[in-house]
């Protein structure tokens, strides 16, 4: 277990928790081979200065920067990370339990390192105080790639993945991601392996200023669907869709590849909407609604 660690952290406006965070960083189990680089996206707050003070202590590296949004920050991190075998994402908010990198540097060692692997685990949800609110069930298998391009299943702060993934996603560009978390894990089912752990290995904490819902209510989800896909024009998915043909289509199969050929056509072209309409395997691991109602936003040029 003498794996070299590169801990990925992009702090903005984060002082209320992210001491806790960091804490449960540094108590970490496999915490002597690890290195925490944090990149500050403009913070206004004393996020900089709790920061500055670990970085003192020779506990983390610290860049700060201008206030670029977190995919750019991370992508930022991504591409500027020192070498080391394995990286993690890690969020300002979050708790982790002690053994989390351990379970998935556990995992990763019993894989074959030259091709790209992407570990991910199960997490536990807590509220802003961190009273327990329900364990996680979104995840029970392993994703189909259709999954991973259409639904941002997987939950960042979980992922280990080793150099060979990380290289491959210095090639995208973040002005057409969506979130650097979900191109990754395209990538991964795309053109590595991913390894699944079903086991919670943190406290994902759900509050406001939380960029995406999770195991919110059926309306509130709706209501944010609505927003994003029929009233905000300018979402990135469809933009994520073309980056990922145009930097990885030549490195996956056929039958991907015919996939993301549908994903990526004109959406004015009827047999284009009615082919992703009826397309045979599933999309969404979640409610039949949401099948239903992604199928519609194809069948109607939404997406």
């Amino acid at each position: 277990m003498n794996k070299s660690v590169v801990i990925l952290l992009s702090t903005y406006n984060g002082e209320k928790y992210l001491e806790e965070q960091l804490a449960s960083i540094f108590f970490q189990t496999y915490w002597q081979n690890c290195t925490l680089f944090v990149r500050d996206d403009g913070s206004k707050d004393g996020t900089v200065a709790i920061l500055k003070k670990y970085e003192q202590e020779g506990k983390l590296r610290l860049e700060c920067g201008e206030n670029v949004g977190f995919v750019r920050s991370f992508f930022w991190l991504i591409n500027n990370a020192p070498e080391a075998d394995f990286y993690l994402f890690a969020d300002q908010d979050d708790v982790w339990n002690a053994d989390k990198i351990e379970r998935g540097i556990n995992s990763l060692c019993k894989e074959d390192d030259s091709i790209p692997l992407l570990y991910f685990a199960n997490i536990d949800i807590y509220d802003s105080e961190m009273h327990f609110v329900q364990h996680n069930d979104f995840i029970s298998s392993l994703p189909s790639f259709e999954t991973l391009c259409t639904q941002s299943l997987l939950t960042g702060m979980t992922y280990i993945f080793n150099a060979t993934l990380l290289n491959l996603m210095k090639n995208v560009n973040p002005l057409n991601v969506d979130g650097h978390d979900y191109i990754t894990a395209m990538v991964a089912g795309a053109c590595g392996k991913l390894i699944m752990d079903n086991t919670p290995v943190a406290k994902y904490r759900r509050h406001n200023s939380n960029t995406s819902p999770l195991n919110v209510s059926f309306f509130k989800m709706f209501v944010w669907r609505f927003k994003r896909f029929f009233i905000n024009r300018n979402n990135k998915i469809t933009q994520q869709f073309y980056e990922f043909r145009d930097k990885f289509e030549a490195l996956i199969s056929e039958d991907k590849r015919y996939f993301v050929r549908l994903l990526t056509k004109d959406k004015t072209l009827h047999f284009r909407n009615i082919k992703l309409f009826f397309y045979p395997k599933r999309f969404r691991k979640s409610s039949l609604f949401e099948e239903i109602a992604l199928r519609l936003m194809f069948l109607t040029g939404r997406l």
